[in-house]
C-alpha cells in the first residue's frame, strides 16, 4: 500500500498501475505539458532535468549501473545505445557516448531535442 505524488491511496502496485493505464493519454498530456514549460526549471541544463544541483551524483550513479551491467556481460557489444527519455542528453553525454560507439536519443518533448543539439554540440549530436 502507499500514495502517488498527488497523495491518492492503493492498495497495491498493480492497483496503480489500473490507475495509471486507465488515465495514460491524460498523464501523458500532463507531462508534455510540464516538460514544454520548463520542468524543472534550473540554471543549468542537469538541474532542468533531475531538479536539483545533483546531476553529477546522479551521473555517477548511472556510471556505475551501466559498468555492473556491461561487466556481467562481456561480450555485449557496445556498438549503439538508445536513451529513452533522454531529455538534453545529460546521460548521453556523461555515460552513453563514453562507452558506446553510437548513442541514439529518444525524446518527446522538441524543446528539449533542440537543447540537447546544444548542449551536446552540433558535431555529436549528429553522430
Amino acid at each position: 500500500a502507499g500514495h502517488d505524488d498527488q497523495g491518492r491511496r492503493f492498495n497495491s502496485l498493480v492497483e496503480l498501475w489500473e490507475e495509471q493505464s486507465k488515465r495514460q493519454v491524460e498523464f501523458a498530456a500532463a507531462n508534455r505539458e510540464w516538460w514544454d514549460d520548463d520542468g524543472y526549471g534550473g540554471s543549468c541544463e542537469e538541474e532542468a532535468m533531475i531538479g536539483d544541483a545533483g546531476s553529477e551524483e546522479d551521473v555517477e550513479h548511472s556510471r556505475r549501473l551501466l559498468d555492473e551491467v556491461l561487466a556481467a556481460r562481456p561480450a555485449l557489444r557496445r556498438r549503439a545505445v538508445l536513451d529513452a527519455g533522454a531529455g538534453v542528453g545529460r546521460v548521453t553525454k556523461h555515460v552513453l557516448l563514453r562507452r558506446f560507439d553510437k548513442a541514439c536519443m529518444l525524446e518527446p518533448c522538441s524543446r528539449w531535442l533542440k537543447e540537447a543539439r546544444r548542449y551536446l554540440g552540433h558535431r555529436r549530436a549528429d553522430r
